[in-house]
């Protein structure tokens, strides 16, 4: 996890979460105009920003990220496993 940006966008969004929802979704837009661009560059910035923006997102939930996308994919990956 990020804390340094979720310092930042603490400063730039206080507790207001649909702000941050609505920005989180600017940023897939931007995302989805650099893939479309194949600006590389671009995309990686992007991304940066989006996960950015989840991560402080998660934390306004007292939520880890991290750990909870273990557990959870850890789970599916299980599954589709057993699928096969």
């Amino acid at each position: 996890m990020s804390a340094i940006a979720i310092q930042y966008y603490g400063k730039r969004f206080g507790s207001d979460i649909p702000k941050t929802f609505v920005h989180i979704v600017r940023e897939i837009g931007e995302l989805a105009r650099a893939i479309e661009s194949n600006n590389t560059d671009l995309a990686k910035m992007e991304i940066t920003e989006t996960a950015a923006l989840l991560f402080f997102l998660a934390d306004k939930y007292s939520l880890n990220l991290m750990d909870n996308m273990e557990a959870v994919y850890r789970k599916k990956l299980e599954k589709l496993q057993s699928q096969a």
